[in-house]
């Protein structure tokens, strides 16, 4: 088997520079056939992820945080040929492999990849554009993502902190000045009209490092889960955040669930997105579409 090492440096405030050796050097003893390579902006690691697949790579290793797997997930799809995922996880929040029980210890994820197993799992596209294989958010938690990064960017010593970047982000905006949404929304037959705080459509189960915001979605179920939330005051939403860290948010009044398979929002004016902390420009139109049993990942 001939794999490729995609490593970003700067994941996890540069978790892999204190790492990477460590890692390297026990997949090497242990005989995996690999490559590094390493990227150096946004958005290289698709590049570098397709190009390994199409020069017929059997597994592209991510080496980073939640966005560096998710800018794989989309190279390995723009290919002819279908290469395995596998992940080491050294990001803010790694949240993805909480879906999938991954281990965070990075010797045993690397145990994973050595012995081989692998799980067709489910996708999701964007306006036929842009795929994903954790969650993709419509309105506030973009927003609350665009906070975070200013904040990772600014003070990298903060990745003590780690996942509660994201707590920390999402409290500050929630303090300060926000806004709902005018939208409709089409969940496969059903349509609805809402002013909303923001939409969550889930193939996993947990973002923003903890929030548990669609529990019950599975990778391998041939379902989205889509959690709405809609407007309510400001002391509500910041009483709810317990709540949704354990998954038990279906309780509150104006939070809805529901699975789907597509899933169209729709609004008068352009609402940022985002996709594993990576922030999308602002748009009025998205459709979301599952595409079942797309994508090979390396489980344990």
């Amino acid at each position: 088997m001939k794999a490729q090492l995609i490593v970003n440096l700067t994941a996890g405030g540069g978790k892999p520079r204190q790492h990477l050796k460590k890692v390297l050097q026990y997949l090497k003893e242990n005989g995996l056939n690999f490559e590094v390579c390493y990227t150096s902006r946004h958005g290289e690691a698709t590049e570098m992820a397709q190009s390994a697949a199409d020069q017929g790579v059997d597994l592209i290793v991510s080496v980073g945080g939640d966005g560096t797997a998710n800018e794989i997930v989309n190279g390995i799809m723009q290919s002819k040929n279908t290469p395995t995922l596998g992940i080491i996880p050294l990001g803010w929040a790694n949240d993805f492999i909480k879906s999938i029980d991954i281990p965070s210890d990075l010797i045993e994820a690397c145990k994973i990849l050595i012995q081989g197993k692998t799980k067709k799992i489910d996708l999701g596209i964007i306006n036929n554009q842009i795929y994903f294989a954790n969650l993709f958010g419509i309105g506030f938690d973009a927003e609350v993502a665009q906070l975070a990064n200013q904040m990772k960017n600014r003070h990298p010593n903060w990745r003590v902190l780690s996942a509660f970047i994201y707590v920390f982000a999402t409290i500050k905006k929630l303090l300060s000045p926000f806004h709902c949404h005018e939208v409709k929304i089409k969940i496969d037959q059903q349509e609805i009209k809402s002013k909303i705080l923001f939409v969550a459509i889930g193939n996993g189960k947990i973002y923003g490092g903890r929030f548990k915001i669609t529990p019950e979605a599975i990778l391998d179920d041939g379902w989205l889960e889509v959690c709405l939330v809609e407007e309510m005051g400001r002391l509500k939403y910041l009483m709810s955040i317990p709540k949704v860290f354990k998954g038990t948010h279906k309780s509150i009044k104006g939070i809805s669930f529901y699975r789907a398979k597509e899933i169209v929002v729709q609004s008068s004016e352009p609402i940022l997105a985002q996709i594993s902390g990576e922030v999308i420009e602002g748009q009025k139109k998205y459709t979301i579409t599952l595409l079942p049993k797309r994508l090979k990942l390396m489980v344990p």
